[in-house]
């Protein structure tokens, strides 16, 4: 139930991430249309593709984490014994769980500290801290991935799975 609730969790925030994209598309589309056709580019478009560009890439961290599509050297691993497999396979998302812990604490002590200084974009003062919580957002959905993972290497290692 968990495992199924974090792989939700996971393909929501890889969809949003999916619709930041479009946007910067978009974004990108308009400025290029605007500045060599009509000689007047999209004003923030370069602070808003910033913007966009940083969610694309949190908002995905827990899917493709759920999809195993990070980097991996399946070369090595599949070479290793068994045993060994299997310790890595807990290792992993035990050491992910706990990057991802560090993560989530400081990017929540962002968040409040842009709050409090009132931190705005450049041209277009868009509130700062609303991306930075996009931050911690993908922090959480991917430490609970990997948590997910956790149960999942304990339940194989126990033959459950």
């Amino acid at each position: 139930m968990f495992q199924r609730v974090v792989r939700i969790i996971g393909k929501v925030l890889g969809a949003a991430g999916a619709g930041f994209l479009v946007v910067l598309m978009l974004i990108t589309g308009i400025d290029v249309v605007g500045r060599y056709v009509f000689q007047r580019p999209f004003m923030g478009a370069y602070e808003l593709s910033e913007l966009c560009m940083a969610s694309v890439t949190l908002l995905g961290w827990a899917y493709t984490q759920a999809q195993k599509g990070h980097v991996d050297i399946d070369l090595v691993y599949t070479r290793l014994p068994r045993g060994t497999r299997t310790v890595l396979d807990f290792l992993i998302p035990l050491l992910g769980t706990a990057l991802f812990i560090f993560v989530a604490w400081q990017s929540i002590n962002f968040v409040m500290d842009s709050i409090g200084w009132h931190e705005t974009t450049e041209m277009l003062k868009i509130p700062v801290w609303t991306f930075k919580l996009i931050i911690f957002i993908g922090a959480v959905a991917i430490l609970l991935q990997f948590v997910a993972d956790l149960i999942t290497a304990c339940q194989k290692a126990m033959g459950k799975a």
